[in-house]
């Protein structure tokens, strides 16, 4: 009687053991949060109430919403090695990278019109309030904003052979995984009082990195029919968040033909600014769909589909505190009042998912 030999395993029936692939990434990430951050107002709104929150009129032209999180494009290499010629136990390594996306917002007024302002939450009234960066009359000027992201990861995969269920070869993954995920966000004005003529250029810088690094554990499962395969992954690691963030700013100020720097911003004070860090427990789940087809004993076509999910990840949209004691909008500051901004350190959930399609080789 003869012996039936047990299945090859789909994702390694390429011929070898070696086996390389490389996958075009078309996928879309949560994007970064930010609060108000430019506002309008109609031509004829009074001083006092002009940009802000809340009041008649007020529209915000760059934040309260999501940025970067438009589709982008990506790369993605693996790799492995079988250890036995029935391909039941191996290792393999990925490193997958999205494009760098961000977003840009540039609004100018030269004569004062329209009307541009910064929101803010006054500690010492205790409201909404504005600080002017156009107004018809009174000041001319310009705001300017850019938000970019980038993300990446690593890992490597002990692969064992762990039996069958429902014609399906199943194995059990446990390894290391690696991310990286971080954010950029600056803002400027500059303001040109029409009476003075002093000329005042506030920058606001707020990064934010999160690093992962953790255990992955997982399984995946694999069937093949005639030319065509199909695989299931899934896996979570566990681990940790190494968040560090950096809030900077600086202030050029022109009277008179004479500049000088400060470093303070709007949003980024004496009582915000610097370089702070914070250690999170994190969870990565990740499942990934693939069907390929073999188009030659070496060459494989394959297509599929990942979801990423991430816990307690810093954003820079996160970092900013828009309450803001005016004392410290001078250089020194003046006494008096609350240490606000303060840093923020709330962090959030993130998730990235998409498709991909690649080749992958066998030797």
């Amino acid at each position: 009687m003869a012996v039936k030999a047990p299945p090859v395993p789909a994702a390694a029936a390429t011929g070898g053991v070696f086996w390389g692939e490389v996958d075009y990434l078309g996928w879309s990430a949560k994007g970064d949060p930010l609060p108000p951050l430019v506002t309008t107002s109609p031509t004829g709104t009074t001083l006092g109430s002009v940009g802000v929150l809340g009041a008649p009129g007020t529209t915000v032209l760059f934040g309260d919403d999501t940025v970067n999180d438009k589709w982008r494009s990506g790369v993605r290499l693996q790799g492995g090695y079988w250890f036995n010629p029935g391909r039941t136990s191996g290792l393999e390594a990925s490193f997958f990278e999205l494009q760098n996306v961000s977003t840009s917002f540039n609004r100018s007024a030269p004569f004062g019109d329209p009307i541009l302002a910064r929101p803010f939450f006054n500690t010492l009234t205790n409201a909404q309030d504005a600080v002017i960066v156009a107004f018809p009359g009174q000041a001319f000027g310009s705001v300017s904003a850019s938000d970019s992201s980038r993300l990446f990861g690593a890992g490597v995969l002990y692969r064992q052979q762990i039996g069958s269920w429902a014609n399906q070869q199943v194995s059990g993954l446990i390894g290391y995984r690696y991310l990286r995920l971080s954010d950029s966000l600056v803002v400027a004005n500059t303001t040109t009082a029409v009476l003075f003529l002093s000329t005042v250029s506030p920058t606001d810088s707020f990064s934010a990195k999160s690093t992962f690094q953790g255990v992955d554990l997982g399984l995946v499962g694999e069937s093949q029919l005639g030319s065509w395969s199909f695989e299931w992954r899934g896996k979570v690691a566990l681990g940790a968040n190494y968040n560090h963030e950096q809030i900077a700013g600086s202030t050029v100020a022109t009277v008179g033909g004479v500049s000088t720097t400060t470093p303070i911003g709007f949003l980024a004070l004496s009582s915000n600014s610097g370089d702070f860090n914070q250690t999170r427990f994190a969870v990565v789940p990740e499942l990934d769909l693939t069907v390929g087809y073999q188009v030659t004993p070496q060459w494989r076509i394959v297509a599929g589909y990942s979801i990423l999910y991430w816990t307690n990840v810093q954003r820079a949209g996160n970092l900013i505190d828009t309450t803001i004691n005016p004392n410290l909008t001078t250089f020194p500051p003046t006494p008096g009042g609350p240490a606000r901004p303060q840093p923020q350190f709330n962090t959030s959930d993130f998730f990235a998912q998409g498709f991909n399609v690649g080749l992958r080789f066998g030797y």
